[in-house]
């Protein structure tokens, strides 16, 4: 089993949460009347991204190993 495979719904949640803060910070910018900065929209989308993938993966590898204490 593939990387991919094996974690395919902390990726795909990663890139609709990154998307996601990425678009609501350049409407953000936009109405603060600032330019729009493809490094700056890259940077939100990978870093929030990331850290919301990771933080889904951790909460479930907890969630199995307190599920796997109890039994």
């Amino acid at each position: 089993m593939s990387f991919f495979e094996k974690n395919k719904t902390y990726i795909k949640l990663g890139v609709i949460s990154g998307i996601m803060f990425a678009l609501v910070m350049v409407t953000f910018d936009y109405f603060m009347g600032r330019e729009f900065s493809i490094l700056k929209f890259a940077l939100h989308f990978v870093l929030f991204g990331c850290f919301n993938a990771y933080m889904a993966y951790r909460k479930v590898q907890k969630e199995e190993q307190k599920r796997n204490k109890d039994q």
